[in-house]
């Protein structure tokens, strides 16, 4: 009886075939995989949004300070003690870091951070944190991915449960984001709503980082000046 088998030429055609196929699939992939990330980090600050709102209906429209009274919780463990339970939520998708222990702030991972402008609260008639002071609160971003913009090569977070993670003005850079090749970034907004941007050039008025005009000044100051 005749044996039947492949050659080597054969075999070296088919595993050609799937190394070509692998490497058309694994990029498509890749994009699913970073849009389910971008969806859930959106989701994140949606829940997180939330919170802040049932917080400032539980102390008169006053959001939290970076300085919180002696013995007092920072913002994400005082969210999370009543208003945003599941330490997850603090912890965006494009963080790689390990969960810490569920019982102490200082080790769990917060990927987050609040706008310095509102956290920083001054005497009237600065802002002093009160909520229905806002300019324009469809415009003024209150919390984003509060990256380590010394690292350029990924995302990289360094905020924790027990800190005042805050998120500073960005300036320049335009590939500083989470995701879309770092170009893009999710941002939550004063009225709740959660969006995507774009995260640079500074000249693009409709980027995450852009200060310059009216509407650049109204996403960093709550009063718009």
């Amino acid at each position: 009886m005749k044996k039947s088998a492949f050659t080597l030429i054969e075999l070296l055609v088919v595993i050609s075939i799937i190394a070509i196929l692998a490497g058309i699939a694994l990029p498509v992939f890749q994009k699913a995989m970073e849009r389910g990330q971008a969806t859930n980090d959106l989701n994140n600050l949606k829940q997180i949004g939330l919170g802040v709102a049932s917080y400032l209906s539980d102390n008169d429209d006053t959001i939290f300070s970076s300085t919180p009274p002696s013995g007092g919780q920072q913002w994400p463990a005082l969210l999370q003690s009543k208003y945003v339970t599941n330490w997850k939520m603090f912890q965006s998708p494009f963080d790689k870091r390990k969960t810490g222990d569920q019982a102490s702030p200082a080790t769990m991972p917060v990927s987050y951070g609040v706008n310095a402008n509102i956290l920083t609260q001054s005497t009237k008639p600065a802002w002093d944190g009160n909520w229905s002071r806002q300019a324009s609160p469809s415009q003024l971003i209150v919390m984003a991915a509060a990256m380590d913009l010394s690292v350029v090569s990924a995302p990289t977070f360094k905020g924790t449960g027990d800190q005042a993670v805050a998120l500073p003005e960005p300036s320049g850079g335009n590939k500083l984001g989470t995701h879309n090749g770092r170009s893009q970034i999710n941002a939550l907004y004063a009225d709740s709503h959660v969006a995507t941007l774009r995260y640079g050039p500074e000249n693009d008025t409709d980027a995450f980082v852009n200060k310059a005009g009216e509407t650049g000044v109204k996403r960093w100051k709550p009063l718009g000046q």
